[in-house]
C-alpha cells in the first residue's frame, strides 16, 4: 500500500464534503435547539474590600477631636489577609443569612455551586453569584457583603458587651469602695473635729499667736494694776483708816469662788472663741455669764474692803472706791490670764496631735483621690462603650454594588454555536478518514479475494 501524501488526505476530504457538511450542521443545529431549552444562568458580580487597619476613634479621650479626623482606609495587599474573609464567605452561617432572606437560594447549593469567591490582583475581594434571576443574583451577591459586614459587627460587639459588663461591675465596686473612704473620712474628721487639715493648723497658728499676744498685755496690765492696788493701800494706810493695819485682807472664801467661776468663765469664752464666732448664741450667754459674775465680785470686794474700813471723808472714799474696782479688775485681769493661759495650752496640745492626724488624714484623703480616679476612669470607660455600641461601624467598604446582568453568564449562544461548529467539523472530517479508510480495506481485501480466486484457478 502506497503511503499517502497531503494531497491524498485533502481528496478524502474533497469526496467526503456532503457528509462533513450534514455532521457540522447536524451539529450546529442540536447545539442551538437545545440552547432554546436550556434555562439561561446570569452571574452578578460584586467587588469590595476590608480595609487593613479600621480607624480607631475615641469619643471621650482628649485627643477625640483630633483623632475624629478621616484617615486613609486601603485595602491590604497581602493575599493571606483576605483569607479569613474568603473563609467567612464562605462559611454555612453567611449562607444561611442568605437563605433567610431568599428563601429561593438552598444553602446548599450557595456552599457548592451558586456563588464563588476570588480575591483580584489589584486586591478586591469578588463576589459572583449566579441564579436564573437577574434581580436575585444580584441582591445575593449584595446580601453577602452586607452579612459580611454584620458578622463582623456582631463580634465586634459582643467583645462590647463583655467589656461593659465588666465595667459595670469594676465600677460598682469602685463606688463602694469610695463610699466606704469618705465615710471613715467623716468617722475620722468627726473624732477628730477637723474638716480642713491645713485650714486648722492655720487657724490654730493665728488663734495662738492673737492668745500669746493678749496674754502679754493682760499680764502688763495685771502688773500696773497690782502696783495700783499696793500705792492704794498705802495712802489709806497714810490715813490711818485701817483697824489693824496688817491684817488688811483682799479675799474671802466667796471672792475665791468668785475668782475661780471668773477664770473658768474666761478660759470657756477663750476657748469657745477658737471655734464660735461673737453672735454665737452660746458665745453671748458665756459673756453675759462673766458679766453677772463680774459684777458679783465687785460688790463682795466692795462688801469686804467696807467691813475693814472706818467711815472717812469724801478724799477716803474715792480711796476705798479706786481699791474695790482695782481689786475688782485685779480679778478679772487674773481671771484672764488664766483663760487665755489654758487656752493656749489647750491649742498646743491639739497641734502636738495634728501630726500624726495629718498623717492619717493624709493616707485617707490619699485613698479617696485614688478611688474618685478610678471610677472617673470607669465612668469614662464605660461611657466610650456605650457610645461605641451605638456607633456602626462598616467594616466593608463596597467598590462595586452587584447590579442585575443585562445577559446571560450561560449558556451563551454564539460560544454554543462555535464550539458546535468546530465539534461537527472535526466530527466529519473523522468521519471522513475513518470511512475512506473501511473503504480503502474493502478494496485491498476484495482484491486478495479476487487474486486467490484467479490463482486457484
Amino acid at each position: 500500500m502506497p503511503e499517502k501524501t497531503l494531497i491524498d488526505f485533502w481528496i478524502v476530504l474533497y469526496k467526503k464534503k456532503i457528509s462533513i457538511a450534514i455532521i457540522t450542521a447536524i451539529s450546529v443545529a442540536t447545539a442551538a435547539v437545545l440552547t432554546l431549552f436550556i434555562k439561561p444562568v446570569y452571574e452578578a458580580r460584586a467587588v469590595f474590600y476590608v480595609p487593613e487597619s479600621s480607624l480607631s476613634l475615641s469619643y471621650m479621650s482628649k485627643d477625640a477631636a483630633d483623632r475624629m479626623a478621616r484617615g486613609k482606609l486601603v485595602p491590604s495587599p497581602r493575599k493571606e489577609a483576605a483569607g479569613p474573609y474568603i473563609g467567612l464567605l464562605k462559611s454555612t452561617i453567611i449562607a444561611e443569612y442568605i437563605h433567610q432572606e431568599y428563601p429561593r437560594k438552598e444553602v446548599s447549593k450557595l456552599l457548592r455551586s451558586d456563588v464563588n469567591f476570588e480575591f483580584s490582583n489589584e486586591f478586591m475581594l469578588i463576589i459572583y453569584s449566579r441564579d436564573e434571576d437577574p434581580v436575585l443574583a444580584a441582591d445575593v451577591a449584595n446580601a453577602y457583603m452586607k452579612y459580611l459586614n454584620l458578622l463582623l459587627q456582631e463580634a465586634s460587639l459582643k467583645n462590647a458587651d463583655e467589656d461593659r459588663s465588666l465595667l459595670g461591675k469594676q465600677l460598682g465596686e469602685a463606688e463602694k469602695n469610695l463610699q466606704e473612704a469618705n465615710d471613715e473620712m467623716t468617722l475620722f474628721q468627726e473624732k477628730n473635729n477637723i474638716a480642713s487639715l491645713d485650714e486648722e493648723i492655720k487657724n490654730l497658728t493665728d488663734q495662738r499667736i492673737s492668745f500669746q499676744t493678749e496674754l502679754e498685755n493682760a499680764r502688763i496690765q495685771r502688773s500696773e494694776n497690782s502696783k495700783k492696788i499696793g500705792s492704794t493701800i498705802e495712802q489709806l494706810k497714810k490715813e490711818g483708816d485701817l483697824i489693824v493695819e496688817n491684817d488688811f485682807l483682799l479675799t474671802s472664801p466667796s471672792i475665791d469662788y468668785l475668782k475661780n467661776k471668773l477664770s473658768d468663765l474666761a478660759t470657756r469664752i477663750a476657748a469657745a472663741s477658737v471655734e464660735l464666732e461673737k453672735q454665737h448664741p452660746d458665745m453671748k450667754a458665756l459673756r453675759k455669764e462673766y458679766k453677772a459674775t463680774s459684777k458679783r465680785l465687785k460688790s463682795e470686794v466692795q462688801n469686804l474692803v467696807l467691813s475693814q474700813m472706818k467711815p472717812g471723808n469724801t478724799f477716803y472714799e474715792k480711796l476705798r472706791q479706786d481699791l474695790v474696782n482695782l481689786i475688782v479688775d485685779q480679778d478679772k485681769l487674773q481671771a484672764t490670764i488664766k483663760g487665755f493661759t489654758d487656752t493656749i495650752d489647750r491649742i498646743n496640745q491639739r497641734l502636738g496631735k495634728l501630726p500624726s492626724i495629718s498623717e492619717k488624714w493624709t493616707k485617707l484623703n490619699d485613698k479617696i483621690e485614688e478611688y474618685k480616679k478610678q471610677v472617673d476612669q470607669l465612668k469614662l470607660d464605660l461611657q466610650e462603650t456605650e457610645m461605641q455600641q451605638a456607633r456602626k461601624i462598616q467594616y466593608v467598604v463596597t467598590v462595586d454594588s452587584a447590579k442585575p446582568p443585562g445577559a446571560p453568564s450561560f449558556p451563551k449562544k454564539w460560544v454554543n454555536v462555535i464550539v458546535a461548529l468546530l465539534f461537527g467539523l472535526l466530527t466529519g472530517i473523522f468521519y471522513a478518514f475513518v470511512v475512506n479508510y473501511i473503504e480503502e480495506m474493502s478494496k485491498i481485501r476484495r482484491r486478495k479475494i479476487i487474486k486467490e480466486i484467479l490463482s486457484g484457478e
